[in-house]
């Protein structure tokens, strides 16, 4: 044909090039809505058809000065479609199931690019971006970490939002479509300009596409589709890369961050270089326009811009698929026979489901008998691969099937019977229900059972004169740890320089045995622990012994064995004595001493950084106890943090950070630690990362074994954040909800609605809800400490008939008790301030209305104001919120009111020992460290009143920070002064020793 020449091709490219100018200027300058690009949609159909895109002036227009030959309107017929009808129905088959073939690769790449990220991903970053601001650096951009990267750079070029949509609309009519089958445009959409609110991926708009027969679209593919090829290829396809010029330059921001992928199948045919999404490529727009644009950044949440291009490739393999199929309904007998034989031994990969896991979600503890328990002959190497499977289904949030890994074992290895009492525990600690305790008691008391029987049916037996030469040892040796020492000489194998024969060792399954019934009684102890009574610290210290005693066995037989321990104990074993020993010193270093005095019995001290370097080390090792190893250092960087905020935030974020960053790399989605770096977040006052985090470890854990108790757990968690955030009506939402569910303490739920409602002004409903509080702490079994707390508030509101209210600010005193105000910000301190401060005004005026009485009237009926109390706790409140603020100053005078009239409190006895706290923390602020360790040691002398063991908790954590700065110990005298000792009068002068 004559547009093969030379100059027929030059002007048909320019006039291409005038057109495109001209469509692309109409469509900026004239955005049209939905009637109107579907009328132009129907418009350029019928265009195709008669070879002209536009009309005659706008061709001529377009045309300029260039000579117009009859060639031209040769040039935009479609010569696929001639050429397509001129081959036969089989060829047409043929290449059509190889086209759909080729896109099924190209769309399976895409849905492999549109991987979503895990939760992790998103808390981590923000929360090492956010830091933790001191008090002095009130910086405006706290939350800024939480933006969405492509909401930053839209605040700062706001006006590329305008100019996005309108290049959008311009290239909106010449959809590119890849050569190499006809599929379905997809308009364009503008990427929002709206704020996403979390972190959570956009969900994608679905548009409804009209369709369109395939034989239009063969005509308009021939007008939509020319080739892009960058501009290193300057041989035969030189016109058509200048013909892409003409294109208006697109940036990749303005279109999609994302860049696809670039296949095999792409790189060998230039013409699949264009997603079929109705989108142009940044790479190949950027190489074909300008080979030297600098390379997009990568964005943190591009999921989604994927989800729409995932979907319309969803579609088009479903397309295909059913074209394969209509063509497999056309094939003959013999070759439908012939197909089905060939899949006649396909199966599935994966395992199928068994639905019974999911449908059994209560841990059954069966019966044993203890001689039916075998004896444990695995070698180490082969013991280490006993359990992994499971240990990692727990933290990848697969408990169903972490759960039916260690029934099948439960009733014969004490191993698997442990991993059952581990999955009974930790529910236990979540929900805090009787019946989910008991249930955790029974399995690790069963796991105990088992790994005794273990032991006890060994044959195994020391030698006398070795068991002779351990006791004496353990008697003249002292150390403070409690560990045993050093084994002699004589007792260490040949290899490791000693005399002693490597049988004499115990088995490793005896090994491994004693470990798991060390570990037993040290999650019984923790369980007990959390009762918070004197019975229970008891009970805990009696298990710790016995732990202890158990990890003590197999730690002498790890130091007998030298540096070749690994000949004759597994690593897991190793890092189990790591585990136990570090994590019974890390507890008991945050212990107060009156709980230490009931764990004397012990007979040796804890050592925290012992606890540290034993727990890092069974982290570092990998084996199936570093995932509890790491929950361990965060649940003790969360309760220093939690109950002591004041002195520990600023030191243990850096390490909880580090720790939350390994264990992302393990298990990226796993509940747990989601739910710790929530509590992290809100220590370092990011609230709504908190919030974001907290419904991220709910909804990692739906349809499995946790979760109910995780749903129950972080709704908990986010009705207090949204309290701190003054947002009091949700707050109530959440809280009103766990009440009905019986979490926890029903009574404290039911209580904190009533103060949600009464902060935020609604006085009927708070009293409602007030009213509730007896009847719902009736239902418990056992009351708790905070269940005794709530019925005494509501008993004094209703002496007055709850008209006393204005003179309380309950929601405030929650904060004030939890130690809550450090995780607060600037703004929401001040405005309890302004409510502290307005309660206590009405104070003042109802006493001065009530002397006023006093002055006119001889003997009243109305009895003296007494308002001590509610003065006290709102002074104490102000003080608290101040000591946050950094305003150590302004406390002095309310605090010294509060200690000077304490013999006037009658109902709020815990307001002294608290009055206390916050003394010590402000001559903590004012950096006179010896004071704040003189007003904690007199705390710690108050007895008797609500929270006291929480309070001793909060306070021996500030004395070991006193202890770690080099302020010792203040005697008794110091603290009381002189003193009589119970005589009349003191002696002025001292009687010499010549006088006398």
């Amino acid at each position: 044909m004559a547009k093969n020449t030379s100059k027929g091709s030059g002007d048909k490219k320019n006039v291409w090039k005038g057109i495109q100018k001209r469509l692309s200027t109409a469509a900026t300058k004239k955005p049209q809505d939905g009637e109107q690009v579907s009328t132009h949609t129907k418009t350029e159909d019928s265009r195709s058809k008669t070879s002209s895109i536009t009309s005659l002036d706008d061709f001529k227009d377009a045309e300029n000065d260039t000579v117009e030959d009859d060639e031209d309107d040769d040039y935009f017929q479609n010569e696929d479609l001639e050429e397509k009808q001129k081959k036969s129905p089989e060829e047409k088959q043929t290449e059509e199931i190889r086209d759909s073939l080729e896109e099924t690769k190209v769309e399976g790449t895409l849905k492999n690019s549109a991987r979503p990220l895990s939760e992790m991903a998103f808390i981590l970053p923000a929360l090492q971006n956010h830091g933790y601001d001191s008090d002095e650096d009130d910086n405006d951009n706290d939350n800024e970490s939480l933006k969405d990267p492509r909401e930053i750079q839209e605040e700062k070029k706001p006006f590329e939002e305008n100019e996005k949509e309108e290049v959008t609309k311009s290239v909106e009519p010449q959809a590119i479509q890849p050569a190499a089958a006809p599929i379905l445009p997809v308009e364009l959409k503008p990427v929002s300009s709206e704020k996403p609110t979390t972190y959570e991926p956009i969900p994608d708009e679905k548009e409804a596409t009209k369709e369109i027969p395939t034989k239009k679209l063969h005509e308009m593919h021939a007008i939509y589709t020319p080739m892009l090829v960058p501009e290193h290829k300057q041989d035969s396809t030189q016109e058509d890369a200048e013909a892409v010029t003409s294109v208006p330059e697109i940036k990749d921001s303005d279109l999609s961050p994302v860049k696809q992928p670039v296949t095999d199948t792409q790189k060998a045919d230039p013409d699949s270089g264009i997603p079929d999404n109705g989108t142009i490529d940044s790479e190949v727009v950027d190489s074909g326009v300008s080979s030297s644009s600098p390379p997009v950044e990568k964005q943190t949440n591009r999921l989604a811009n994927i989800l729409p291009a995932v979907e319309e490739s969803f579609k088009h393999i479903t397309s295909a698929s059913d074209l394969k199929k209509s063509l497999e309904e056309q094939l003959p007998a013999r070759d439908k026979e012939r197909a089905s034989r060939s899949r006649e031994f396909e199966y599935s990969i994966e395992d199928p489901i068994d639905l019974d896991l999911f449908r059994d979600n209560v841990i059954a503890i069966q019966s044993i008998d203890p001689k039916d328990i075998p004896v444990n002959d695995l070698k180490p190497r082969q013991q280490e691969e006993a359990g992994k499977e499971g240990m990692k289904y727990l933290f990848d949030n697969r408990f169903m099937k972490a759960k039916s890994i260690f029934e099948t074992r439960s009733t014969v290895d004490p191993l698997y019977a442990l991993g059952l009492g581990a999955m009974a525990f930790i529910k236990a600690i979540m929900t805090f229900h009787e019946f989910d305790r008991e249930t955790a008691m029974s399995a690790l008391a069963t796991a105990y059972t088992i790994a005794k029987a273990q032991i006890d049916n060994t044959s195994f037996k020391k030698p006398f004169k070795d068991t002779v030469t351990q006791y004496f040892t353990s008697i003249l040796s002292h150390n403070n740890t409690g560990l045993p020492a050093n084994p002699s000489a004589s007792t260490m194998p040949n290899s490791s320089g000693g005399i002693s024969d490597p049988s004499s060792f115990m088995p490793n399954g005896v090994l491994r045995a004693h470990v798991v019934k060390a570990e037993c009684c040290l999650l019984m102890g923790i369980l007990q622990m959390t009762q918070e009574s004197v019975i229970g610290y008891l009970k805990c210290g009696l298990n710790i012994r016995r732990a202890y005693h158990s990890y003590g066995i197999v730690w002498r037989e790890y130091k007998r064995m030298g540096q070749e321990y690994t000949k004759y104990m597994d690593c897991d074993t190793v890092s189990a004595i790591q585990f136990g020993i570090g994590s019974v010193h890390l507890i008991l270093s945050s212990m107060p001493p009156k709980i230490l005095k009931i764990f004397s019995l012990l007979g040796w001290k804890s050592d925290k950084q012992l606890g540290f370097a034993l727990l890092k080390l069974c982290l570092e090792g990998g084996g199936i106890r570093a995932p509890l190893a790491s929950l361990m250092l965060l649940a003790y960087y969360s309760v220093l943090t939690s109950f002591a905020p004041q002195l520990y935030t600023k030191d243990m974020m850096s390490p909880a950070i580090e720790c939350l960053l390994d264990a992302q790399g393990k298990h990226p989605n796993s509940c747990f630690f989601l739910f710790f770096a929530a509590r992290i977040s809100r220590v370092a006052k990011n609230l709504p990362l908190s919030i974001q985090s907290f419904t991220f470890a709910a909804e990692s854990s739906k349809g499995e074994w946790t979760e109910v108790a995780m749903k129950q757990l972080s709704d908990y968690e986010i009705g207090f954040n949204l309290a701190l955030q003054l947002d009091w009506k949700a707050a109530a939402t959440y809280f009103e909800q766990l009440s009905q569910e019986k979490y926890w303490s029903p009574a404290f739920s039911k209580y904190f609605v009533g103060a949600c409602f009464e902060m935020n002004g609604q006085r009927t409903e708070a009293i409602l809800a007030f009213a509730q509080v007896p009847e719902s702490a009736k239902d418990q079994s056992k009351k708790s400490y905070i269940d005794a707390y709530v019925e005494k508030k509501v008993e004094f509101f209703q002496k007055s008939g709850y008209q006393d209210l204005d003179f309380s600010l309950p929601g405030i005193e929650i904060f004030l008790v939890l130690n809550a105000f450090e995780y607060m910000e600037k703004e929401s301190l001040e405005a309890c301030l302004e409510k502290v401060e307005r309660a206590l005004e009405m104070i003042y005026e109802r006493e001065k209305i009530e002397y006023t009485i006093r002055l006119r009237e001889l003997v009243p009926a109305s009895a003296p104001p007494d308002y001590y109390d509610q003065r006290c706790v709102l002074l104490l409140s102000k003080a608290s919120i101040l000591n946050s603020l950094g305003r150590y100053d302004e406390t002095i005078p309310h605090l010294n009111w509060v200690l000077d009239h304490r013999d006037c409190i009658t109902h709020e006895t815990w307001v002294v020992p608290f009055a206390y706290w916050e003394s010590g923390v402000t001559s903590w602020g004012l950096n006179n460290y010896v004071k704040s360790r003189k007003l904690w040691q007199l705390a710690m002398a108050c007895t008797k009143y609500d929270f006291e063991y929480r309070m001793a908790v909060r306070l021996s954590l500030a004395l070991s920070k006193c202890d770690d700065i080099g302020v010792t110990h203040i005697d008794d005298k110091e603290l009381k002064g002189e003193s009589t000792n119970s005589r009349k009068r003191m002696p002025i002068l001292s009687i010499s020793p010549q006088v006398v």
